[in-house]
């Protein structure tokens, strides 16, 4: 049974995370406790029903907090605004942090600074600019604050400000280009750090190294912990004086969850040395888990925290068995310890970031050392800087030689075939993880001898390779990449659409939906990108402004560049719209207002924007009816995308669309939308219905599917069948999906 300690964070947590969540009542959180209560013992039945009581509570008190925070409070729409800037702003601009002296708030806000505008951190700033607001994760309140210009600077910043700011400066003097690397491992700023390079790292299992993790608080100790001992301090005192110096460093970078659990490692183990006390892992992993939940309620429902855990229970329990059977060598711990962190956060890290690394294995060995001469070597050389320029000099070189190693390696790694594997970001990616971890420590008992676990181990090897073998056979074909291809994704209520090319070029038209707990950019549309190795859109249309439609579009860009974002320029006061405009505007990607006659040909393929029009009497009144109406043609090959259009601008286009071959039927299958006699004039050979299985608006309506029927189409829903993938060269189309494969004629527009 597990230890009291490690049941009593466990049940602090599940308090904590029901409470950040709102999920459930107080009477229903006691009930479920005093059933926990019947079936263990009296005393810690007690004591775990105070745990969860406790976390509960502490969720509210936090909640509070929040509430009464600026992200809450800040009114949306254009405002002046006196704030103190949280940390300092270069030349290269982007994003910032500050801290608004507005209305007795309290906390941070994100902002979008003006490009080549460069302040310190710790002044006092009168900016002008739109706080345009949206829901966190679990509804925490959020939003982005777009600086459109500075008024008036004031204020002399404190020393931990002077501090931030002669560090960022130091690391632009030292490191040129790679100043955001260098951020990012020492000071956790990850805001002007190439998406690519952070792809690489997370591509290639080496992005414990890219952030601000226990690894690097680990390094610290270490490095000040055989300092002090060169120095002939006794290993206790320097213990205690290395955990306190891991202390300091991760009070001042912001206590990320992940350095705090270390941090609160380090001293525990130098208060277990200095005790003589016996070190229990899952005892301590579980003592440092409620330290973080203390200091960070959010850390519960945050994944690096959650990786950080599972990381290191992966790596401590993996590399314990292999001390125990293979020997206390640097090969066996490294190799074990890389398998463990690996296999216990796979599930996390496909079913939440649809990827999972298995190189950084093998890669590991190279970057771990590498890691150690580069994180003290940066530090040491900002730290000696205005003293020994010179010194701080040939320090920076040497450790961007290390910084250039661990760039190599990351590269290379992400390009080894096989090496990581996408998924999409669903809770069942992770069950073939769990099944895999599961085989791992199955072999792994305390009293099995090496030839037990490695015949347990084959024989679940071999377990997984039939298995594997039985689902190729019975997966469905991938697409032909010398035709087009258009992918409808299962975004749940929502549109999104993703066209390839023949040549090989995406469009992306509509990107799901975005409500507080899911975001369809984050979730489905950009891994299914990423997976499919996208680096750059040609163009990513919006339909209209609706958040079924748009809200996962700021995601996407996030991650996948566009050449051009269009949409119908219907200017809305909704703050959705606007931040997507100021996203837009602050990284500069380029911006057209969709109207008929525009066209853009790529790769033989030609889109065509039917609608809207300003000039239609109708225009402004709905904007589902404003939605950018597009014809895709490829040879004898057509199909339409109208987005919510409904029966009024249907009515509008008679005449002027003709024959399709495939349908993305309008408006989620509405009963305002696909009319008798648009359908008659399009005569779809195949329908699409982009709908969730779950909505309150009663799509598709059963209406719409009698009249989709009857003029003879063949209905797909994503509801039902998940993504709906449609493939042709021109003169068959292969429509595939969860129910089967069918195959059609391309007919002509007669």
């Amino acid at each position: 049974m597990p230890r009291p300690v490690v049941l009593f964070t466990l049940a602090y947590g599940a308090g904590l995370a029901t409470g950040l969540a709102r999920f459930g009542d107080p009477v229903g959180v006691i009930v479920a406790l005093l059933v926990l209560g019947l079936v263990c013992r009296r005393r810690l039945a007690g004591l775990l029903l105070a745990a969860a009581l406790m976390g509960r509570i502490a969720g509210l008190i936090t909640w509070q907090r929040e509430e009464a925070g600026c992200a809450a409070r800040l009114p949306v729409g254009e405002l002046r605004l006196t704030a103190e800037l949280a940390e300092p702003v270069d030349s290269i601009g982007g994003r910032a942090t500050i801290r608004p002296l507005w209305g007795g708030c309290s906390g941070t806000v994100d902002v979008r600074w003006i490009e080549g505008r460069r302040e310190d951190a710790g002044r006092t700033i009168d900016l002008f600019g739109r706080w345009t607001f949206h829901s966190g994760p679990f509804g925490r309140p959020a939003g982005t604050f777009v600086v459109k210009e500075i008024t008036r600077v004031s204020g002399s910043p404190g020393l931990l400000p002077r501090l931030r700011t002669w560090l960022t400066a130091g690391t632009r003097r030292l490191y040129g280009s790679r100043a955001p690397l260098v951020d990012a491992l020492i000071l956790n700023r990850r805001t002007d750090l190439d998406p690519d390079l952070r792809d690489r790292y997370a591509w290639s299992g080496l992005v414990h190294i890219l952030s601000i993790s226990g690894f690097h608080v680990g390094l610290i100790v270490a490095w000040v912990f055989m300092l002090c001992r060169l120095l002939r301090r006794p290993r206790s005192w320097s213990l205690g004086f290395a955990s306190g110096v891991s202390v300091a460093y991760v009070a001042f970078i912001g206590w990320p969850a992940p350095a705090t659990r270390a941090a609160a490692l380090a001293c525990l183990l130098a208060l277990c040395q200095v005790r003589q006390r016996r070190v229990e892992p899952d005892a301590l992993l579980a003592v440092t888990g409620l330290a973080v939940m203390l200091l960070d309620p959010w850390a519960v429902l945050e994944l690096g925290g959650w990786l950080s855990v599972a990381a290191l229970w992966g790596a401590t329990r993996f590399s314990r068995w292999s001390d125990r059977q293979l020997g206390q060598s640097f090969w066996w711990r490294t190799l074990f310890s890389s398998i463990g962190a690996t296999l216990a956060t796979a599930p996390l890290t496909a079913a939440v970031l649809g990827t999972v690394s298995l190189v950084g294995i093998l890669l590991n060995f190279v970057a771990i050392p590498l890691a150690g001469i580069a994180v003290p070597g940066v530090l040491v050389s900002l730290l000696v800087l205005p003293l020994l320029p010179a010194v701080a000099g040939a320090l920076a070189a040497g450790s961007g030689l290390a910084l250039s190693g661990l760039d190599l390696l990351a590269e290379g790694g992400a390009r080894v075939p096989g090496g990581h594997l996408l998924q999409p970001t669903e809770p069942v990616s992770a069950i073939p993880w769990l099944l895999i971890l599961g085989l791992a420590l199955w072999g792994m008992g305390r009293s099995h001898t090496n030839g037990v676990a490695l015949a347990r181990w084959a024989l679940a090897a071999a377990g997984l390779v039939w298995g594997g073998l039985a689902l190729r056979l019975t997966a469905v074909a991938g697409d032909n990449p010398s035709d087009l291809a258009l992918h409808f994704l299962d975004v749940g209520q929502g549109d999104g659409a993703v066209i390839r090319t023949p040549g090989g070029h995406w469009v992306v038209i509509d990107a799901g939906p975005k409500t507080d707990r899911f975001d369809a950019g984050r979730r489905i549309v950009a891994p299914f990108l990423l997976r499919h190795g996208v680096t750059r859109l040609s163009a990513l249309i919006v339909s209209h402004a609706h958040a079924d439609h748009l809200g996962g579009v700021e995601a996407v860009l996030d991650r996948v560049p566009a050449d051009l974002v269009m949409d119908p320029g219907e200017l809305l006061s909704d703050s959705l719209y606007l931040g997507f405009l100021d996203h837009l505007a602050a990284f500069h990607i380029p911006w057209e207002v969709g109207r008929p006659g525009q066209r853009f040909v790529i790769d033989s393929v030609t889109f065509t924007v039917l609608h809207p029009d300003t000039s239609w009497v109708e225009w402004g009144e709905d904007l589902n009816e404003d939605s950018i109406v597009l014809l895709l043609q490829y040879r004898n090959f057509r199909a339409l995308f109208p987005g919510d259009a409904g029966f009024r601008a249907e009515a509008r286009l008679r005449g002027k669309v003709g024959r399709l071959n495939l349908l993305k039927v309008g408006h989620h299958g509405s009963c305002t939308a696909s009319g008798d006699e648009w359908l008659t004039e399009l005569r779809p050979t195949a329908v699409v219905v982009s709908v969730g299985a779950v909505n309150r608006y009663g799509h598709p309506c059963p209406a719409t599917l009698s009249r989709l029927a009857s003029h003879g189409a063949s209905i797909w829903r994503t509801d039902r069948e998940g993504d709906v993938t449609v493939e042709t060269d021109g003169t068959t189309m292969t429509v595939q999906a969860k129910r089967g494969t069918e195959r059609f004629r391309v007919r002509s527009e007669e």
